[in-house]
């Protein structure tokens, strides 16, 4: 009769261990096909304490301050959640994550800043103002300088044409501040009827055209066209069409191993690694940043 040793854990219950910060930061740099070296050159960042961090070799690493500064650069680099990899990574090493004396310092003075506008006599400033106001009006009634304004009556019909003045975008890289919108025109029918979708046929002239073709190696791709997001990873000699009305942003892990078309034409890049770039209707590439990027997409990534 064979006998059940109690040390040994039941299968039923076992778990696989959970990865380590070090491997969800290789994973994910190897499935974006990216190097150590890429990622070291775009960020300013020693190749060695990289690859420390990504063997777990802790002993390698640099004092904790550094360490903290690589971590969030590497998530934000790679899309993770830096707060997130930073209390996971903490708690391998049984630390409790403690504010850095520069951002101890940060909170402190952003506090007393904001205590010192609160004692501002905002109250004070109001009451004379409405005063000031008041006595302004009752002077000018006095001395006859209101005057009730002429109605004007217009010379001319209003443009048909109309243009509305958006909020300014961040950077270039958004679209113009003004927009032309051109009201409907009132068309006479024998027969008034109501337009249903069905009668209204799908224009697909309007349309823009965004391609790409990998030409060495491989590389990981992420397109928005329209906000649609399709990203993958895309092997030499493979092609991959998108259309648009409004606009493409594209982020790629290695430019030099990719070509663009246009509405059919090629899009002249140069340089190498990782780029982020949008195209409006223009046709011009128009590069974004890795920060403005993930601030824009970051609950699409």
């Amino acid at each position: 009769m064979s006998q059940t040793n109690e040390n040994e854990p039941d299968a039923a219950s076992f778990e696989p261990p959970k990865d380590l910060v070090g491997d969800i930061l290789r994973k994910e740099r190897i499935t974006r096909r990216i190097t150590v070296e890429t990622i070291a050159r775009d960020l300013k960042l020693n190749v060695k304490y990289i690859k420390a961090l990504e063997t777990n070799d802790y002993d390698s690493l640099p004092a904790d301050p550094y360490v903290r500064v690589y971590l969030k650069s590497l998530a934000k680099y790679l899309t993770l959640d830096s707060e997130k990899i930073l209390k996971q990574f903490y708690n391998e090493r049984g630390m409790s994550i403690e504010p850095s004396p520069r951002e101890s310092a940060e909170r402190i003075e952003i506090s007393m800043k904001q205590k010192e506008e609160s004692r501002n006599p905002l109250l004070v400033v109001a009451v004379v103002l409405i005063i000031l106001l008041a006595l302004f009006s009752f002077i000018a009634k006095k001395q006859g300088w209101l005057v009730a304004p002429p109605s004007i009556t217009p010379l001319t019909e209003p443009s048909d044409t109309e243009f509305i003045e958006t909020e300014p975008a961040e950077d270039s890289l958004l679209a113009d501040s003004l927009i032309p919108v051109t009201p409907p025109q009132a068309v006479d029918t024998p027969d008034t009827q109501k337009t249903t979708a069905e009668n209204i046929p799908v224009d697909t002239a309007d349309l823009m055209h965004f391609s790409l073709t990998v030409v060495k190696d491989s590389v990981w791709i992420q397109v928005y066209s329209d906000g649609d997001s399709w990203k993958n990873v895309v092997y030499k000699n493979q092609h991959r069409d998108f259309a648009a009305r409004d606009s493409f942003n594209v982020h790629i892990g290695d430019i030099a191993a990719v070509k663009f078309f246009f509405n059919g034409k090629m899009l002249p890049f140069k340089g190498k690694g990782v780029m982020v770039f949008k195209i409006d209707r223009k046709g011009a590439p128009l590069k974004w940043t890795l920060t403005h990027w993930n601030r824009v997409f970051k609950d699409q990534l």
